[in-house]
């Protein structure tokens, strides 16, 4: 029994890694309050101002598993590998910004992202689910927040495209 888990579990690290090189921007999600079968998923291109439409679809989905993954790169480092992640999710029912500790990048700028919330009045919060990290802020202007990251922490145009990765929400919106 142990044998037939064993090559499970391998068959679906090769499918995904076969699937994630013929697919490229894809990447492979887990469900952050659970423990299940990972999934592939390929990003959307969006901009800045798509944003308040991504907050009003993540706020009215009804799935229990909610969240709009935006990922860049910057000038400075334009490695797939130093791309930043700006999460969007649902927890107890309010949308939040999630700057999740998992990505190089992101565990290099947490002070960075601290100081800038708090510049905006904003305490971000230490929380850990599944055994990932992250500091969670909620506030009315999310919307405005989080362009102002890309924006003004990185200096980049409101014109910047950004991959979506998402869940919960159907986009784009009909």
């Amino acid at each position: 029994m142990t044998g037939l888990i064993v090559l499970g579990l391998a068959v679906a690290i090769f499918v995904a890694v076969f699937v994630l090189s013929s697919r490229p921007g894809a990447a492979i999600a887990w469900d952050r309050d659970k423990v299940g079968i990972p999934r592939v998923m390929t990003p959307v291109e969006v901009r800045l101002d798509d944003l308040p439409a991504i907050v009003e679809a993540l706020s009215r989905g009804s799935s229990k598993t909610r969240f709009a993954a935006l990922t860049f790169g910057t000038p400075d480092r334009p490695s797939n590998d130093d791309a930043l992640n700006l999460n969007l999710t649902v927890e107890n029912g309010k949308v939040g910004f999630d700057w999740v500790l998992l990505g190089p990048r992101n565990i290099e700028d947490q002070e960075k992202f601290k100081a800038f919330a708090r510049a905006r009045g904003s305490e971000p919060v230490s929380r850990s689910m599944n055994g990932v990290s992250y500091l969670r802020v909620e506030r009315a202007d999310l919307v405005r927040f989080t362009a102002s990251i890309v924006t003004e922490m990185y200096h980049l145009p409101a014109t910047e495209p950004l991959s979506l990765f998402h869940e919960g929400f159907e986009w784009p919106q009909r």
